[in-house]
This record gives C-alpha cells, sequence and structure tokens, in this order.
C-alpha cells in the first residue's frame, strides 16, 4: 500500500531512507513510530526514529505529520472527488486482526514494512537471496486522511490477497477494522473509503457499498454486511 499523494514536497527532491532494522518490541495496544520532522520534512533516517506506547489516538497526534509536509496534496491520477480533502494531515497505519494491535507510523516517511518489524508476528521486510520479501503477517494496513473526525479512512480490499499481503480480504475484517479504530479514538461518523493503490481512487466495491449505505466507520460497524461480500446485482 504504497499511495503516490503523501507530501506536500511530492514532485520535488527527498531524501534517501535510511531503512533500520527490527526493533525490540513495544508493549501496548497502541504504539507508534516516532520520528522528529526537520525543516519541514519528515524523517528520513530510521536509526534516529523510536518506538512509543500510546493510550489511544486523537487529533494531536493525527495532526503530527503537517510538520513534516506529510499532507495529502493534488496528484493528476488521484480521483477528483478526493480533492475536498486536500491539505489533510496524512497518516498511515496498520491493525494486528484477532488482537487489535495497532500502529502509526508519525514524523517518519518508514514503509509499514519497516516499520512493523518486531511489533507483529509473521512480518518479514527485506530482500531475499533473489528478490524483495514482503510479509506482513496477520494485519491490515490502511491510511488517515485528516483527524479523528474530519478526512476518511482509506485501505485497500482484496478477496484474492493472501492473509500476508497487509490488505483487507473480507468485509469483516473492513469491519472489525473499523470497530477497532472506533474504540481507539476515532468518530464513528468518520468516512471510510476502500481504495485502488498507489492512487487515492475509490474501488468498484467501495462504489457498490456506498450506494446501499456504507460511508462512515459506523456504518461498517452496525449494518448488515451482504453474505458472501457480494450485494445481489453487485460486485465482490
Amino acid at each position: 500500500m504504497v499511495y503516490k499523494m503523501s507530501s506536500i514536497s511530492a514532485g520535488n527532491w527527498e531524501p534517501v531512507r535510511v531503512q533500520s532494522g527490527p526493533r525490540s518490541r513495544q508493549e501496548g495496544d497502541v504504539v507508534a513510530l516516532v520520528g522528529t520532522p526537520q525543516k519541514g520534512r519528515v524523517s528520513s533516517d530510521g536509526n534516529t526514529e523510536q518506538l512509543e506506547r500510546l493510550v489511544g489516538i486523537d487529533n494531536d497526534l493525527l495532526g503530527y505529520n503537517v510538520g513534516g509536509g506529510r499532507v495529502l496534496v493534488r496528484y493528476a491520477k488521484n480521483e477528483r472527488s478526493f480533492d475536498q480533502y486536500l491539505e489533510m494531515a496524512f497518516t498511515k497505519g496498520v491493525t494486528e486482526r484477532e488482537t487489535g494491535r495497532t500502529l502509526l507510523i508519525l514524523g517518519s516517511d518508514a514503509h509499514h514494512g519497516e516499520a512493523m518489524q518486531g511489533q507483529f508476528e509473521g512480518v518479514h521486510w527485506g530482500k531475499g537471496l533473489e528478490e524483495e520479501v514482503k510479509n506482513y503477517g496477520n494485519t491490515v494496513r490502511w491510511l488517515n486522511v485528516g483527524d479523528t473526525r474530519q478526512g476518511f479512512v482509506g485501505l485497500d480490499y482484496n478477496p484474492v490477497a493472501e492473509k500476508s499481503a497487509g490488505v483487507a480480504t473480507t468485509l469483516e475484517e473492513v469491519k472489525y477494522l473499523a470497530t477497532v479504530l472506533v474504540q481507539y479514538g476515532f468518530e464513528p461518523k468518520k468516512r471510510l473509503y476502500l481504495l485502488n493503490p498507489p492512487y487515492i481512487r475509490e474501488q468498484e466495491m467501495g462504489k457498490v457499498l456506498r450506494q446501499h449505505g456504507f460511508l462512515t466507520l459506523q456504518d461498517f460497524i452496525n449494518k448488515k454486511l451482504p453474505e458472501g461480500n457480494t450485494f445481489r446485482g453487485g460486485k465482490k
């Protein structure tokens, strides 16, 4: 889930990231990899970033990345309907299925996989003997634009993906993520979209869901999900 438009400096030169190795596990239901923005940019040095335990998710945390220029800006291949959210803070997160353990990436340009090493079972990130290795364990990656109420939560949904791909494979998993985020501090009326990375574009299934009233975290929590992840006459 690498989105093309997460930085106000997109299109300009950005530092090459110095990746860190796996860190010791930080205990807690909600944790964050935290870097210190400098000169209007988020950190690009994994060796200077640290893990912190959080008590929940609030507007201050979700606004932290603004100081490092991590906001949603206009990109040609993004869907124009999302332009209403331009200049809102952009934050990456990941949540573990079943446990709800959640990690945020704050003030850092770390990829999900780098930040997750050592924090979730089964995560492998790096290069193998012949190719890049990406295994996201039993997690679902997501992004947040805005704060706990304004903006939207976005995630990739793919019913044929491997569980280790880090995407939601069932609508029950989307419901679980919505439930966890509300428990940790998101407003129930926060918007949720199923996206099609690497661009901020809504999936066709997401549009079908919206036609059936699935607009917010609360809707995914409370409304009855379609059997077999399919609406009659709709898409799976």
